[in-house]
Formats: structure tokens, sequence, C-alpha cells
């Protein structure tokens, strides 16, 4: 078995502009990118993105992850890391798993190479399908810009399009009748409305989801804050057979998902992989909780074509696929960044998986967003240059990059 020589890893960073519910606006995103090395040759590309955490936390965990697994077989380091994790839900208050999938992403990568396959989703727990359905998901705007977004989505076919929705009840009325009062035929779109759990009471989510029902939105995510699971149960009962309650901040850890069932406090649970960390972890508490009545979806993180590769094989491995996975990936959206030189598109509404090289990244564009330093963030130094190695014919391809 081959065992793991090198692990570099980089930060990237891409300046973006839209807001969450409560108008927070959000105009960079952070991206940990591993390039792993054996000691055999073969090389995988794995990402992560901060989720609860600061990027220097994240790259200072994911460093002391590497140095715990380096030297180990791809196997072996793969158990460790989903073995470690596990403690980490038992032991932190605290969660910080992007550097684990970041990890954990390039060791399938890896694998799947090593074991002659063509998808990662192999390695994972099969191939269910070769085209991802894909959710349109757009981000909190003026009324008339999300508009255009809405009209963008049914045009290219999409059967299923989210949005962030204001906390302001006036702002949510109008916002909800220009997207489904003025000219724009929803009828075969479901509809997903994202609070991010900022209806703080329950008499105001109530009426908030009351408004969303005169306006046929089928879906509400988090409607409550994540620590409000009875009041989330009671509005599950409240809008049975109209609306659907899905939670996301709420899960922090796979056995969330047995409480949650318990407390019949949702039908859908959006699964994260940026907060489960390892995609493998995220996929066995996605059968789960599916053996256990609720309902998936698989979330987007505005990942690069690394990690949309990566989320398109979680979501080839699971059996159901209850719903689309939300992640398009930089280039897909307004953003328009890709770090391939052919990038990933989505046609009538689907993905189709492919595999990837290191000779298929872009490596100019690596250099133009590749963070070199972080005033702000002193854990995180990256010094040196990207040196990239290609051997004949596009059979290896390496990428080094030293830190000091």
């Amino acid at each position: 078995m081959t065992t793991i020589k090198h692990i570099d890893i980089i930060v990237l960073s891409f300046p973006v502009a839209h807001y969450i519910s409560d108008w927070r606006p959000v105009t960079r995103t952070y991206h940990l990118i591993v390039f792993l090395l054996t000691d055999s040759g073969f090389i995988g590309v794995g990402e992560g993105t901060p989720y609860g955490s600061s990027i220097a936390e994240t790259y200072a965990k994911a460093l002391s992850l590497a140095k715990a697994i380096r030297g180990l077989t791809l196997e072996d380091a793969l158990n460790a890391l989903v073995s470690r994790e596990y403690e980490e839900f038992e032991e932190a208050s605290k969660f910080n798993y992007g550097a684990y999938l970041a990890l954990e992403s390039a060791i399938l990568h890896t694998l799947s190479q090593y074991k002659g396959l063509k998808h990662e989703a192999k390695v994972l727990g099969g191939i269910y399908r070769t085209k991802v359905p894909i959710t349109y998901a757009f981000s909190l705007n003026h009324p008339r810009t999300m508009l255009r977004e809405l009209k963008s989505a049914i045009r290219a076919g999409f059967k299923y399009v989210k949005f962030k929705v204001p906390c302001n009840f006036e702002e949510l009325r109008k916002t909800l009748e220009t997207l489904c009062s003025t000219g724009c035929d929803v009828e075969d779109v479901t509809l997903i409305a994202d609070a991010n759990g900022c209806f703080h009471a329950i008499e105001k989510a109530r009426k908030a989801l009351s408004t969303m029902e005169r306006y046929s939105i089928k879906i509400v995510e988090q409607p409550l804050p994540y620590n409000k699971l009875k009041e989330m149960a009671s509005l599950k009962r409240e809008f049975h057979g109209t609306i659907k309650i899905m939670l996301d901040e709420s899960l922090r850890k796979p056995s969330d998902v047995e409480l949650f069932a318990q407390m019949e406090c949702a039908d859908i649970v959006n699964f994260h992989p940026s907060k489960l960390g390892c995609l493998t972890i995220t996929r066995d508490t996605i059968i789960k909780a599916q053996k256990l009545g609720l309902e998936i979806y698989i979330g987007s993180a505005l990942m690069t074509d690394i990690g949309l590769l990566h989320y398109l094989n979680l979501a080839a491995s699971i059996p159901r696929l209850d719903y689309p996975l939300e992640e398009r990936g930089f280039y897909n959206t307004s953003c328009g960044y890709s770090i391939i030189k052919e990038p990933l598109e989505i046609i009538n509404g689907s993905i189709t998986l492919r595999n990837l090289t290191v000779s298929d990244l872009d490596f100019d564009m690596i250099k133009k967003f590749l963070v070199h330093s972080l005033s702000l963030e002193r854990l995180l130094t990256l010094a040196g240059q990207i040196r990239y190695i290609f051997m004949n014919q596009g059979k290896f391809a390496s990428l080094i990059h030293k830190q000091e």
C-alpha cells in the first residue's frame, strides 16, 4: 500500500459580494487547498472551507492533522482522520472541521487513483448516478435583482430554487410578492426560503411562515435559532402538508439526527460537508438520517471546482438523493471564478461527474488568488512560491508549496 510522502497546504481567497438573511455582507471567501503526494507518485487534491472558525484556525488545524497522518498508508490516514473527528465531536464545544474536509477529500481523490477507479464516489460507497441534479441558489438582494435570478434559473431548467429571505416582515412580504407575483411562473419550481435562524421567537417565525405559505414557498430552512428544537417541532406540526421545515445550523454533530427524529422537529436536514468535515462521516450520517425517516439535502459552501467535484462525488454516492445538490461552484455563480482549465458546467440543471488531475488545474488563476500573507490572521503565514512539475505526457504531476 502506498504511503503519504508529502502534504502541501495553501489558501486561496476570492472577493465576493452577497448578503445573508439579516443583511450581513459577505465580501471574501477563503479556501484551504491540500495537495497530497504518495511515495509511489500518486497525487490527490482536496478542498475545505472554514465553518464557524477563522481561516487561520482552519489552516493551523490542517497543519496539525497533516503532521499526524504523514507517513501513513492512505487507508490508515483515512481511518485516523475519521476516528479523530469523532473524538472531537464528543469533546469539543466549538467545531472546526474545514481542515478535515480538505485533507480527507485529498485522500479520497488519491485512493480512487491508486485503486484505478474512475470516480472517488466508488471509494465512498458506490456510484448511483453520473449526473447530479443541482439547486439554483442565490443570496439576499433587492427584490428586482432576486427576480432576475429566479427568472434566469427557470429559463435554465432548474426545478429547485433556494434564496435567502429578509428578517423584516415588510421586506419579506415585498420580496415574496416580487418573486412570486410579477409575471414569473413558479408552478413547476420548488421554492426554498433560507432564514438562517433569524426569526428569534416562535411568534415571529409563525407569522413569517404564514406569509411564505401564501406565496407557495414549499421548504423553509432554519426559521428559528439552532437550539429551539421544541419550537421547531411546533412549526412542523402547524404547517404540515404545506411547508416542510429544514434544519441547517441545528446540525452540529452526527448524533443530532437521532435527536431530530425523536423530537419530530424537522422534515429535512441540510448536510454541509464543511460542517461535519469528513465526507465519509457526512455520508454515513446521511444514510442514518434517511433510515430515521428524515429527508436529506446537501448544502453549499461556495467552493472552487475542486470542492465542487468532491461534493458531486458525495451526491453520486448516496443511494437515494432526496433533493438536488446545492453547491454550484464559483464558476456557475455570478462570481465566475474557475481554477481548472475546463470548468464544470451545469447543463439542463445537472452536472456530469468527471475526473480531475493536477494537470487540469489553472495555475495562473491559483497564483492570482493565492494568499501569500494575511496580516490580520497572524497564525497564518504562507511563504515561498508554488512550483509545479509536470512529467511525461501528463502521467504525473505534483504541486509543492514550501512553508518556512
